[in-house]
């Protein structure tokens, strides 16, 4: 209850930090941290960014550009802080411990001092710059010296270096000795040498600084080249560094060259460019196994994907073309179209991944995650797939071949992929059909081994029809039409024959057995009807008669009835 009230008694009576302090008893746990939160709460105070606009030579002129650096670093990072601020005030504003409360109050005065110095900064930032760049033609820089002084640390770098090296040496032996005490001692050492590197680098970006700052003062184009070194020092020393700086160097090169500095800058441009879309190429993005892999990787994977698919696309159209050449079938060429095809993704694939570096052992990874997939849907796909796979090797069906899959579905194979099929129907519809449809279900194959098939086409005549004249009739009409049946065949009897069928309800039924070939054999409707037409005349011309269903009225004596008619009045 206590907490309550002091929580709303910091929102309605704005209570200090020193009052919600003596809320909390002394021998708490939280007496101390909050004593600390106060402490520090009341060491914030805002201080206006002070810099020297005025120096009189080198030393105190290189002070004030330090000093503009690092206003840019806080231009760079407020903004953070600021949103970084927020969001934890957002998350203690609710809280009724008095260390959150003590918390809250400290992070509002930091944002509102935070926010006086971003505006401030934001403001006055370009004045400072600009008006500290103009004072460089008062400065006197020792170029000599700093030549010298960078020669003498770049002694000591490469000293430095070498003594790097051998600890590294030194750490891997004790790491194979396993010496722990070593170890942690050429650690230390290590990073000794690292902090060493590290004041060599702000020794040699001091005088670097000098000679460019001379440079711009005397509007030396050699400026735009020196400023690499400035900034690969800068990279070397601190990352915030290196970004406050970049900024000042380019604004530096634009006042002391102005519309020159295109002319001047255009190959240092492209350059520096180049660097940063190599940079961002090379971002390690994410890591499989022990390899990083960047955006570059992606591109390069990309790349030689489209160029295999190229490949193969190329491929399938010169085998096309080799098939008129070479008098190669269509469902064969189709064949080793498609399997040529795949195969060269399949190699395209396998050979970008060994591009990009990856072990190609790793593919255990993609397909547990495959395995995984299928269990959650792939079933379909996976099975489509095989099923494609197992049609193109086992010929069954063929590109060119005319199936049927029901009564009412077949048409001729158009093409045969890895997940469907495709097949043209006779008027000229393409179904695409699953795979696994031809491997699940019966299908058939009008044109399996060949293209020639038997048709039957039914007939029928009236009871009382001369049978051995009806066959004679057919068969005679069947002589004389230019129907498109087969009259000779080296591998089957082909003899056109009349089968009489069976007496039926109203009629007797017989069928005529014809073989046709060739696209009569694709189009079994109109065939049929050719055929019907033949039988229809040739019946009608030799008088048979050809009957129709019909049904007799028996009306029994025995069964009374009256038919009463009813007279008009007016007869």
């Amino acid at each position: 209850m206590k907490k309550i009230l002091i929580f709303f008694a910091v929102f309605l009576f704005a209570l200090t930090p020193q009052e919600i302090l003596k809320s909390v008893p002394k021998n708490s746990p939280e007496y101390q941290l909050d004593l600390a939160i106060v402490q520090k709460i009341n060491s914030v105070k805002y201080k206006e960014p002070k810099i020297n606009l005025n120096p009189v030579n080198e030393y105190e002129y290189k002070k004030s550009f330090y000093k503009l650096i690092k206003f840019q670093e806080d231009l760079n990072n407020l903004p953070k802080k600021i949103s970084s601020l927020n969001d934890k005030i957002s998350i203690l504003q609710n809280s009724q411990k008095s260390t959150d409360m003590l918390q809250l109050i400290y992070y509002k005065k930091l944002l509102d001092l935070y926010q006086k110095k971003l505006a401030y900064l934001t403001s006055n930032f370009p004045k400072f710059e600009k008006t500290l760049y103009k004072k460089l033609e008062n400065i006197v820089f020792d170029v000599k010296r700093a030549k010298e002084n960078i020669d003498f640390w770049n002694r000591k770098l490469i000293e430095n270096q070498k003594e790097f090296e051998r600890l590294n040496i030194d750490l891997q032996k004790w790491q194979i000795l396993n010496n722990p005490v070593k170890i942690e001692q050429t650690k230390n050492r290590i990073d000794d040498v690292l902090n060493i590197q590290k004041t060599i680098y702000k020794n040699l970006f001091d005088n670097e600084l000098s000679i460019w700052l001379n440079e711009i003062k005397n509007k030396n184009k050699q400026a735009l080249k020196d400023d690499s070194k400035l900034l690969n020092y800068a990279k070397r020393i601190d990352e915030n560094f290196y970004k406050a700086l970049e900024g000042i160097v380019s604004d530096y090169e634009k006042f002391a060259f102005g519309s020159k500095l295109i002319v001047y800058n255009t190959k240092k441009e492209i350059s520096f460019t180049i660097q940063k879309i190599w940079d961002v190429l090379n971002y390690p993005l994410f890591k499989v196994g022990n390899r990083e892999i960047t955006p570059l990787n992606f591109l390069i994977l990309l790349l030689i994907l489209i160029v295999g698919w190229y490949i193969g696309k190329y491929y399938k159209k010169l085998i096309y073309q080799l098939r008129k050449k070479y008098n190669i079938s269509y469902s064969a060429s189709t064949l080793l179209a498609n399997m040529g095809y795949y195969i060269i993704i399949t190699v395209s694939f396998l050979m970008a991944l060994k591009a990009v570096g990856l072990d190609l052992s790793s593919l255990t990874i993609i397909a547990g995650a495959l395995s995984v997939g299928i269990g959650f849907g792939l079933q379909n796909i996976v099975s489509n797939f095989v099923s494609g796979v197992i049609l193109m090797f086992e010929n069954s069906i063929k590109v060119g071949d005319y199936i049927q899959i029901d009564e009412n579905t077949r048409g001729e194979v158009i093409d045969i992929s890895m997940r469907s099929t495709i097949i043209r129907t006779n008027d000229n519809i393409d179904l695409i059909i699953p795979n696994q449809t031809f491997i699940q279900n019966n299908v058939i194959n009008w044109t399996l081994i060949d293209d020639i098939v038997r048709f039957r086409v039914p007939f029928g005549v009236e009871y009382g029809s001369d049978i051995q004249k009806v066959e004679r009739v057919i068969l005679g009409a069947l002589e004389k039409s230019g129907l498109p049946y087969v009259r000779r065949h080296h591998k089957y009897d082909v003899t056109p024959r009349v089968v009489f069928e069976e007496m039926g309800d109203s009629s007797l039924n017989f069928e005529l057995f014809v073989w046709v070939n060739g696209e009569y054999a694709r189009r079994p409707r109109r065939t049929k009807s050719e055929f019907l037409k033949m039988i229809y005349n040739a019946l009608n011309k030799a008088g048979i008669g050809i009957p129709f269903p019909q049904q007799d009225l028996h009306i029994k004596d025995s069964v009374p009835f009256e038919v009463i008619v009813k007279k008009d009045k007016d007869n």
